[in-house]
């Protein structure tokens, strides 16, 4: 910071020099000979301070050159017609300037010199000129040349301002210093044609063009921003400039109606650009890319620009070279047809990436159904090697019980998987014909079955679902008694006020309180068969509208409790 405030203060005082060696030339003539050489001077400190091109850059041997023969030129032929044409120029640069800073002393040091430079030309150097035509007396430019220089001293005296920098001092509005070049040339041309169409003296006709332009100028401002509840001209301009022939509302209707009646991204894309000729001033055709290839509309023989807003790119064909201002309108519509598609290729995946999901989901879950069946399965093949050549009568009453308990929900399952994503209609069975076959199909030495509560009155609304988790619970319970065969476990049913919930509960040791915090939350490593089965009983037991918890976990007693949601 104190670098960049040491070099701003270091171009300040090298303006200052650069006016005060300007002023010397207008002490000592342009005609004369220490006058160009004054003059020459003043241009070397003008290209120290000139705010166009960065200091540190080279100029190369053709600029430096140029800039030698353009300033022996000006010296040679100087005179106080170029002087006048020089200090309109450099009071142009000054007044490109005052608008820039928001620092109120920086602003009234350009504005000083700005002062400066429209006061030189119109009562030291205009005045000059006119005096060979007996126009105007001496008295207004030596009053000048002696008074102006206050202003030097004015500029010297400013403070630094806090927000100064030295890159922000190098910037020029150019749209500013051209309004204040035309409006002193409008002064100088109307004071000079005053003077000489009605042979006034040059400080009447002065007083008259600045009460002229001071008049047009309020006038003007008025027009632009009336203040009145109603807009002015600049509300006429800014809607030019936004319109230009384009109505955004027109091209946004259009774009929804097509939205409302096209879901395809891609032919949404197709019928939007045939629509962009007819919407577009100036656009006769164009192209765009897809994942198809290259498509093409309208006309393509004109002026060709490249559009591209996110994953689409868009080529117009216009008939002339656009306007920035309708480059931006094109490029304004452009990204408006963009949001429309992206809206529509991000509800396409949203579709597709959620019909896989339901897949993933359905297939999480009947993963559990399908191991039940095996179970099932390798309990018969386990059976039926132990049977040898002749089969039981205990034998073939397994096969019937367990044989279309295995086939009806086998053919449960393949529905599942043939509608990813849509919910099975629940078929409701009695409690005590649920419970008595799934008695059936785990009847074991170490599996004790009771039923609590009215039981005979009791609808289990979801059969399936009771099933799967009571299932998975009691696989889980077979891996823990391969490292436990003293383990037993007990499945019970409950029934109150017509609501059941299942219970299931071993004897063995208890779950770690880093998995139990975790198991129905997320999916975890499977350690002696709990984890991944328990987090989908419990994504399946909530689409149910239950509940699947862990009731009680200490060593002796592991319960499961599957209830109704609350």
């Amino acid at each position: 910071m104190p670098n960049q405030l040491a070099f701003t203060t270091n171009r300040r005082w090298i303006f200052l020099a650069f006016l005060g060696v300007l002023h010397l030339v207008f002490l000592q003539e342009p005609t004369t000979t220490l006058g160009r050489l004054l003059f020459l001077s003043h241009i070397g400190l003008g290209l120290l301070w000139q705010p166009f091109v960065q200091p540190r850059r080279r100029v190369g041997f053709a600029g430096t050159v140029l800039v030698v023969l353009s300033a022996a030129l000006l010296a040679y032929y100087l005179n106080w017609g170029l002087l006048l044409l020089w200090t309109m120029l450099l009071a142009g640069v000054a007044g490109g300037k005052v608008f820039l800073f928001p620092d109120r002393w920086e602003r009234l040091f350009h504005l000083l010199a700005l002062g400066y430079l429209v006061t030189v030309v119109l009562a030291l150097i205009l005045p000059q000129l006119l005096v060979a035509a007996q126009l105007a007396e001496t008295a207004l430019p030596n009053l000048m040349i002696y008074l102006s220089p206050l202003a030097f001293l004015g500029m010297a005296a400013l403070p630094m301002g806090r927000s100064t920098s030295g890159s922000r001092a190098e910037i020029v509005d150019f749209i500013y210093g051209v309004l204040v070049f035309l409006l002193l040339a409008v002064i100088v041309l109307g004071s000079l044609s005053f003077s000489l169409f009605f042979k006034a003296i040059y400080a009447e006709a002065l007083l008259t063009t600045l009460a002229l332009a001071s008049g047009t100028l309020m006038l003007l401002g008025f027009i632009w921003d009336p203040r009145s509840g109603f807009g002015g001209l600049g509300a006429a301009m800014a809607q030019h400039v936004m319109s230009l022939g384009l109505p955004v509302e027109d091209w946004l209707e259009s774009l929804a109606e097509l939205s409302r009646s096209e879901e395809d991204p891609d032919r949404f894309l197709a019928l939007a650009c045939t629509e962009l000729p007819l919407r577009l001033p100036g656009v006769v055709g164009g192209s765009w890319d897809d994942q198809d290839g290259h498509h093409t509309f309208g006309e393509q023989h004109g002026h060709h620009l490249e559009l591209s807003s996110g994953r689409l790119k868009i080529g117009l064909v216009t008939r002339v070279q656009p306007s920035p201002g309708m480059r931006w309108h094109y490029d304004l519509a452009v990204r408006i047809l963009a949001e429309f598609y992206l809206g529509k290729w991000r509800a396409q995946e949203l579709m597709r990436l959620s019909y896989i999901e339901a897949i993933h989901e359905t297939g999480a879950r009947l993963t559990h159904d399908v191991k039940n069946l095996l179970q099932s399965m390798d309990t018969l093949c386990a059976a039926a090697e132990q049977e040898g050549g002749t089969p039981s009568a205990g034998f073939h009453a397994l096969l019937r019980r367990q044989l279309p308990e295995i086939s009806t929900r086998l053919r449960q399952t393949l529905e599942k998987l043939a509608k990813p994503g849509q919910a099975m209609p629940a078929q409701p069975m009695p409690a005590t014909n649920w419970l008595a076959a799934l008695e059936n199909r785990y009847a074991a030495d170490w599996l004790v079955f009771s039923g609590e509560g009215t039981l005979p009155a009791c609808m289990v609304d979801d059969p399936a679902l009771f099933s799967s988790i009571a299932e998975n619970l009691l696989q889980n319970i077979v891996e823990k008694r391969r490292s436990g065969p003293d383990i037993t476990a007990e499945v019970s049913l409950f029934c109150r006020e017509n609501k059941p919930w299942l219970e299931v509960s071993d004897t063995g040791g208890d779950i770690s309180d880093v998995i139990a915090t975790k198991l129905f939350n997320q999916r975890l490593p499977s350690e002696n068969g709990l984890g991944v089965g328990l987090y989908q009983c419990a994504r399946l037991a909530e689409q149910g509208g239950y509940r699947l918890e862990l009731a009680e976990n200490r060593v002796g007693c592991v319960r499961f409790r599957l209830v109704v949601a609350a």
